[in-house]
Order: structure tokens, then sequence, then C-alpha cells
């Protein structure tokens, strides 16, 4: 009694309680209908909700609706059953259908008559009592009882109340009570709390024990609302607008304030349900759908009044618990604690100087107000025209200052006012500094970092082209340069190394950097603030390969905006009471490390089940996904029920198997998902694995699935193709070698023709081998007789020569030079004759393709040798009255005919030569007749014997000439013939007979 008495004596006292954002879900973002009319988290987290149109499972960033079971009402309310167990089930309109909830899946199941809340027994209506909500209403014509685990309370008349064990024994409990005092009551912990409003009582009873707890407390006021709902074992007080929440063990019950949510009245809640895990608070109504209130412990000050800047950018900490602006505002967490009078200034720069006095630029000058006046009196030094910043960085005193062209730094260890001790020239503006050892300093430039020692000219830059916004000493010495635009750099042990930014590069413009007791880092930055493990940084320093996970916190997480405000200065702060306090550019930002909640995700809790193929609806699987051979894409949904920021939930997937992938970000958004396409059929694995902890620790989940293949793309088809290829190939053999086999015996028998046709071959070749060898010696033979004839011409005009030159005598001259062109004829003639048979014994082609006039050649050759006969007293008579044609070779033609009266010519002597021509219809014969010395018989025979039979040795042509032996050979050559006879009296006849045909 003692201590429910000082509890409830305690819940007056003002309670500032969490800050909050609202978030409205309903048919048009993720609602089947803008009802909710009970709401339940389920053993696997994820969180299901009623409506009036199916039930809904919500894992933090989709809604999936369940509402295409085989019923036809789907008006649904609350839940009733136990979540550990795995058991939730809910009621339709008029209790015509049951729905059980179970392993993350409804189903229709068949309804008992114990299931039932409403029901007749003898002439009265009984109604179970699962929820109190808080617009409920209650009749006293209608009995009403609350289902415990093992026991019930039974609600039947008047000032009664009936208590029943397990074993069915029943208590009967008096007091003043009656139906519509239901509004009041709750059950926490098997133990039923009934609030009496008009006396201010509280009873409580625990297994049919009745306490009464008579000390006024927010459980009996009369502003006071309850929400209760049994399967969540959740009460909710709601007074004048704050919302509290009962916690505690049996009898002892406390309230944890948890937000004060002034439109909790604006709208008709319907079912209340708070999320420990997350900090989350879920009211759903009846038609305004589900509002999710995210509780934050940051803390957002500002003013308040209206057009007020809250724009802040430098402060300095004031108290252990306050911090205080240029513009003289001091904030503590919950808002504005005080104002001094300092006017406008500056609002980038402020600081103390050695007598706790502050200092606030304001243009070229500085002003100082007094902390022995209570900030109150001041005054103003002007310090320079182009002054532009002044901060302090271990014993050092620094100022800058700018002509538009140039910049300058001023050191000194005594103070700002102070002359200074040390001077740097700069091209580029100086925006601030550091001294990192006692006579380093490191410089922020507009383009870039520089290092200067003191006493020393010397500036080195380190790091050029790059926008230096501030330098940060932590506590534990180590160097940060945040940059704008470029990230945010360590330099340690001279060394510079640049941080990784975020998965959304929001790094890029860190602002500053606080660490916490933790041992984690706290940054600022344009767009959001991130929480990282100062050892993920400092690892990554070593080797640039490690992983850094930052967590991210924005406007869903308390801010009124996400865009932080930085300063050369430092200007967030660790005040004594442990709260850090970051400038933004809505207000300051206030909040404890320790109480601020980084959510991860369950470990167990990553489910692989469902799966959407090309557009079909999304489907569930169980153990292995079997995908058909004309799958296009299928998206694989990972359910994790997380329901914070989802940026901060790092989920990456991969495939292996027939084909593997390597480990891909999953996009983040209102489905996680891995999509399928294009892999080539067989068996696969899918590997998903997220994030669990800020220590970098991955949680690991597969499952199988398989692709089917198209026909020809089974083994059996693979199998039957080999099959059939044997065989065609072995068929192919067979037929290749029976072919070969044949092949064989007919080159067997082409061998034996061929040894034949060899022989003979033999035998052809031998009588041509003897003919060359004939056509050898006729050659040497020739050759000879050509060196015999010309040889003795030659010595004939060369002795003629000799007489010629020792002879004075004209006539005799006259005589001499007369044999010597005779002489130089005939060797020409002879000469000429020679080429003339070299190049026709050479010729190929026997035959003209047109034909010509055999008389043309005749009349030809008797002008040629007309005048060398008349010398001779010879005529040449050319009797060819008919013209005759051929189609022998016309220059062969020609030399037989002239080698023929060439001889005639040289041997006759005041003769007559008569040329002739005859033709019938096989032949056509040339006839040449002198009467001339002519041919003995003997000379006849022999040359008619050497063409007829060729294998005869041909005789020497030594003193024989070479004209008919030529024209043998010519004759031969174009397949005619020719005839020698004495011609009467005196000469010889020579007839040449061509074949037509």
């Amino acid at each position: 009694m003692r201590a429910w008495a000082l509890f409830f004596t305690c819940l007056y006292f003002n309670i500032y309680g969490q800050r909050h954002t609202s978030t409205w879900y309903n048919i048009d973002n993720g609602l089947p209908q803008s009802s909710a009319k009970a709401i339940v988290k389920d053993k696997y987290g994820f969180i299901w909700i009623s409506t009036e149109n199916g039930l809904v499972r919500y894992d933090g960033s989709s809604f999936i609706t369940f509402n295409s079971f085989k019923i036809n009402n789907l008006h649904f309310g609350e839940f009733i059953g136990d979540p550990l167990l795995d058991s939730i089930t809910a009621l339709n309109n008029f209790q015509e259908n049951k729905i059980i909830i179970k392993n993350r899946f409804p189903k229709v199941t068949n309804l008992h008559s114990s299931d039932k809340k409403d029901f007749v027994e003898g002439e009265m209506y009984v109604n179970r009592v699962a929820n109190n909500i808080i617009a409920c209403n209650f009749y006293n014509d209608i009995n009403y009882f609350i289902q415990l685990k093992n026991s019930t309370y039974s609600f039947t008349a008047k000032n009664t109340i009936v208590y029943k064990d397990k074993n069915g024994k029943e208590t009967k409990i008096s007091l003043p009570f009656t139906n519509k005092d239901l509004n009041n009551i709750f059950v926490f912990n098997e133990v039923l709390f009934i609030n009496n409003l008009k006396t201010r009582r509280t009873y409580s009873i625990d297994r049919g024990n009745l306490v009464v707890h008579e000390k006024e407390s927010l459980f009996n006021d009369p502003n006071t609302k309850v929400y209760w709902q049994q399967i969540t074992n959740q009460t909710f007080i709601i007074n004048h607008n704050n919302i509290y929440l009962v916690e505690g063990k049996g009898r002892e019950i406390t309230l944890k304030f948890l937000v004060k949510y002034n439109e909790i009245g604006s709208h008709p809640y319907y079912s209340m349900f708070y999320d420990k895990d997350f900090n989350k608070l879920y009211l759903g109504t009846l038609n305004n759908g589900l509002n999710v209130l995210s509780l934050s412990d940051f803390y957002v000050a500002r003013k308040e009044a209206d057009f007020s800047n809250n724009v802040y950018y430098a402060s300095l900490p004031f108290s252990k618990n306050t911090i205080i602006a240029e513009d003289g505002t001091e904030f503590g967490k919950h808002g504005v604690i005080n104002k001094y009078p300092f006017g406008n200034n500056d609002n980038y720069l402020m600081m103390y100087d050695k007598s706790g006095n502050i200092l606030i630029q304001k243009r070229s000058s500085i002003i100082r107000f007094y902390k022995n006046s209570g900030y109150k009196r001041k005054d103003s030094t002007f310090i320079k025209q182009g002054f532009e910043f002044f901060l302090k960085s271990g014993n050092l005193y620094g100022s800058s200052f700018s002509d538009f062209s140039k910049s300058q730094l001023h050191l000194s260890t005594k103070d700002i006012f102070s002359k200074p001790d040390f001077v740097y020239d700069f091209k580029s503006f100086v925006n601030t500094f550091a001294q990192y050892s006692k006579n380093q300093v490191l410089v922020g430039n507009s383009n870039g970092l520089y290092s200067i020692t003191l006493g020393k000219e010397t500036i080195t830059p380190i790091l050029q082209n790059i926008h230096v916004k501030s330098i940060i000493q932590t506590k534990d010495n180590l160097v940060w340069i945040m940059t704008n635009k470029n990230g945010f750099y360590l330099f340690r042990n001279r060394k510079l190394t640049k941080m990784p930014n975020d998965r959304n590069n929001y790094l890029q413009s860190a602002h500053y950097i606080l660490e916490d007791r933790k041992g984690f880092y706290w940054i600022s930055s344009n767009n959001g603030l991130f929480k990282v493990p100062k050892k993920q940084l400092l690892q990554y320093a070593e080797d640039q390969k490690k992983p850094v996970f930052y967590y991210r916190f924005t406007k869903k997480d308390g801010f009124l905006t996400n865009e932080f405000n930085g300063s050369s200065q430092p200007n967030a702060y660790i005040l004594e009471n442990g709260d850090f306090v970051f400038p933004s550019m809505d207000g300051f930002v206030f909040f404890n490390p320790d109480s601020i909640k980084t959510y991860y995700p369950d470990k167990s809790e990553i489910y692989i089940e469902r799966v959407k193929i090309g557009n079909s609806e999304p489907q569930y699987f169980h153990h292995l996904l079997d995908l058909k051979k004309d799958y296009k894409t299928a998206d694989i949904f990972i359910d994790i029920p997380y329901f914070s920021n989802l940026e901060n939930l790092y989920i990456e997937a991969k495939v292996s198997g027939t084909e593997n992938t390597e480990w891909e970000q999953i996009t983040t958004g209102k489905e996680l998902k891995y999509t399928i396409s294009n892999l080539a059929p067989g068996e696969y694995k899918l590997s998903v694995r997220m994030l669990v902890s800020p220590d970098g620790k991955y949680e690991e989940k597969n499952m199988q699935f398989k692709i089917q293949p198209f026909f020809y793309q089974t083994l059996l088809f693979r199998v039957s193709v080999s099959i059939i290829i044997l065989i065609i190939i072995t068929i192919i053999v067979q037929l290749t070698t029976n072919f070969l086999r044949i092949k064989n015996k007919a080159l067997k028998q082409i061998v034996h023709n061929k040894n034949s046709e060899l022989k003979e071959t033999a035998l052809t070749l031998e009588v041509v081998k003897s003919d060359l060898q004939k056509e050898t010696e006729y050659q040497k033979k020739l050759v000879e007789t050509i060196s015999h004839d010309i040889t003795t011409p030659i010595r004939f005009i060369a002795m003629l020569s000799q007489k010629l030159y020792e002879s004075d005598d004209v006539e005799l001259q006259k005589k001499y030079f007369d044999s010597i062109y005779k002489s130089s004829e005939q060797l020409y003639q002879f000469t000429l004759n020679l080429k003339e048979y070299t190049e026709l014994y050479k010729a190929e082609n026997i035959f003209e393709e047109e034909e010509y006039p055999i008389n043309r050649i005749l009349e030809i050759k008797k002008k040629l040798f007309c005048e060398i006969a008349k010398e001779r007293g010879t005529m040449i008579i050319n009797m060819a009255n008919i013209k005759v044609y051929s189609h022998v070779n016309e220059s062969i033609l020609m030399a037989i005919i002239h080698n023929i009266l060439d001889n005639a010519v040289k041997n006759t002597f005041d003769g007559q030569i008569t040329l002739n021509i005859t033709e019938n219809n096989q032949k056509s014969t040339i006839t040449i007749t002198d009467t001339g010395a002519g041919m003995s018989a003997e000379q006849i025979a022999i040359y008619m014997n050497l063409f007829k039979n060729p294998k005869l040795e041909t005789p020497s042509f030594k003193g024989k000439g070479l004209g008919l032996h030529m024209v043998i050979h010519l004759v031969k050559k174009i397949n005619a013939e020719i005839n020698f006879r004495q011609n009467h009296p005196k000469g010889i006849v020579v007839e040449i007979m061509l074949n037509k045909n």
C-alpha cells in the first residue's frame, strides 16, 4: 500500500516526454481499407493489423494484405490468442469464420463454440471482454466475462464480481461496481484492476483476492482514458494528451511516460500497440487508417516566437546542461531557458577568454560580454579592416585577415588583442587552424591543408585543391580534417587518410565530430547525423580495406531538419551532464548518446519464403523454390521485420551454383527483393546476409532454388542425343568401313591394271627413250653438218679475201668480188634456212583456224627464186590454175616448198622448173618438177626409207645439205606424205600430199 501511495503521488510531477514523428498509413499508401481495429506483434517480429477488408502484415517497409480467403465476410475485429505460442486468431463480424495466424501466414480454420466471444446463455447475452477500447460501450443487460489463462472473472450482477479458478471453484467479490465501470478496468499480468473515478479508488484482484488502493492517481483520475488489449498484455493510460504505458510485476505496477500527443482526441482511435523493440507507438483508427508515432530521445531546442531565426552556427556551453547562442539566448534541451541582451552579432564565431568573458565577432570588431556583470556589460574592440575570424587552439590564439586577394594568419600566445608573435601569408583564404604539437600548426584554407612550424617561415602544403572547413581534435588526440564537399580525413603520424563516405555520400559535407563514452563517433553533416564505431575508422585508416558501417539519424528520428551546421570554430559540445549538442538549420539538437538506440534486425528474423514470377501475384514457397523453364524474371522477397530507417539496413545477396555472382547490395525501399533473371537451368543457392550489429557482424540465411530446363537441356535428352549420335557414328563408321573395303578392292584392281599399264608404259618409254636417243643423235649429227657446211664457205670467203688483198688486177679483183658475193649469198641462204627450220621444228600448232589458198605460197616462192633461176638459165612456171585451200600451218608448208624449190634451182641449169596443184576429196597434191641434175635411185630410196621408217638411224648430213632432211621432218610434223621420182629425160619430181581430214 505504501509503495502504491508513493508511486501515485509521483505521477503528478511535471514530465518532459519524448519527441515523436507521426506517419499515417491508409488506403492510399498500404492499407486495404482505412480502419485498424486491432494491432498485435507475432513471435517472428511482424505487426498484424485487423481491418474491415482483411488482415494486414507489416514489416516496417511494406504492407501485405491477406483477403483472398474463401469466405464472404472480410470484416475482422479484435485479436485473441497467444503470440508467444504462435497462435493469433481473429473472428469476422457475426463470428462466422475464424482465421488463425501461424508461422507468419493466416488461414481459415475450424470455428468452435468456445472460440466465440458473444453467445446466449439461457435468456442472457454473454460477451467476452478481451480489450478495453477508448470509446467502448458496456451495458447492464449483458453479462460480461474476462477469460484468463486458468481462471475467469464474471460480471453478472450489480456490486458483485465472480472469480472462478481452474478447478471451477467460485469466489464472489463485493465492491461498488456496475457494467459501465468496465470502461475503467484492465488486466495486467493476470491481475484485474478496476478504477472507480467517483470515489478515486483503485481495486486490484489477484486470483480472487481483493486489495483497495485509496490514494488518488492517474489510474482513477476522471480525465483518464484506459486502453487495454489482453493479447499484448498492454495497458495505456491517457491523461491530458499524455500517454503512459503500464509496467511492473504482479500488483506492483508503474507508469512509463511515452509521449505527449496533442492529437490523441482528434481521431476515433480504436486500437493501440507499443513496440518497445523499436520505440514506436501504433494508433489505429476506425476511419483514418493507422498512425505510427516514432518516439525519439532527440530534443530540438528552438525559439517558438513567430518569425524567429533558428539557424545557428556558433554557440558556447553555458551551464552543465545549457548552451548560449550569439544572440544571447540560453537553450536547454526543452527550449529557451533565458535571454541575455547580446544584440545582433555575427553568428559564426564565439569564444570564452581567459576570464570567462564571452567574445563575439561583429564585422571587423570583437564584442566582449563580461562574466562578472552577468553578461550584461560589454565593450567593443576594433581589430582591423579585413578581419575574418578568431580562434583558440592549444595555447595559441589566432585570427585571419583578408583583402580578397590574399590572406594572413596571425598567431599569438597571449590573447586575440595582443600583437601577433607569428604572421604567415597565404594566397588563399584561411578558414581555420589547429595546434597539434608544441611547434606544429595545421592551417586549413579554401584551397587546401598546410603545415607550419612556429618560428619558421616555411609553409608546407599537405593536401591541395580542397576546401578545408574545420580541423577537429577529439579527446583521444586524433586530428580530423573536415572539408566542404570532399569528405573528411584523419591526420595521424603526419599522414593524411581520407575516410570512406556513407552509401549516399552525405558525408561529403561533414561538419563536426564528437566521441561518446562507448567508443562511437557522432558526425554531423548537411544531411543527417551519423554514428560510427571509432575502431572501424581507425582500422580503415590502417589498410583502407576494412568496411565502415555508418548509422544515420534523420528527421524520422526526431529532428526538425536533416541539415546541420558547421563552423571554423568548435560548434558541437559535450555538456557536463553528458548531453551532446549540435547546431542545425532549425534549432539545436540535444541528446544523451547513452539513451539513443540504434536498431539492427534480429539475426533470427530473416525470412525468404515469397516469390513473384513475372507479372503474377506473389506466392509462398517452402524450403525449395522450383522455377519453370519458361520463367522470365523471379523476384524473391526478403522479409525482415525492421521498423526503423531502412537506410541503416545493410543487406546483400549472391547466387551460387551452376552460375555464380558476387555479393550485391539489396536496394532498400518499399520491398526488399532479389531479382533472378537469365540464369541457366540448374540448382542454385541464394545467400542473403544482413548487418546485425554495429561492429560489422553479418547474419547469413540461405535458400535453395532450382530452374527447370527445357527438354533439350535435360540430362535424359543429352544422354539420348549422345546415344543417337553414337549410333549414327557407329553406322557411319560401318558404312565407311564397307565403302573402304569396296574401295580397297577396286583400288587393288586399279593397281593391277596400273601395273599392266605401267608395264606397257615402260615398254613405250623404252621406245621413247630409243627415239630420244635417235633424236639426240640427229641433233648431234645436225650440229656437225651445220659446222661443216658453215666452215667451208667461210674458209672459201676468207681465201678469196686474201687473194683480193694481194691482187692489183682490176678484172681479177672484180671476179673475186663476184665470188665473195655469191658465197656470202649462199651462206646467208644457209643461215636463213637454219633459223626457219629451228623455229618450225619447235612449232606446236600444225593447223590454222582459217583456211588459206596454197596458190599464194607457190606464187610467193616463184617470185623469190625467179631471178636466181634466170642467172642459171632456168625458167620457173606456175601451172596451178585452180585455187586449192588448206588448214595446214602456213609457215611450215612455206618452209617445205621453199626448200624443195631451192634444191631445184640449185641443181637446174638451162632448164625448167614447174609448179602445180591438184586435189581430190581426200588429198591436195603439190608437185614440183625440175629438169636438173636430179637424184639417183639410191638417193630416192634413202629419203623414202627415212620418211617411211623413222626408226632408221639418221645418216650423217655431212656433204648432203640440210634441205631434204628438214623437209622430211616437217612433212612428218604436219601428217602429210612426200614422194620422190625421176623426171624423164632428166630431173626429179617431188610430190607433197596434204590430207584434207
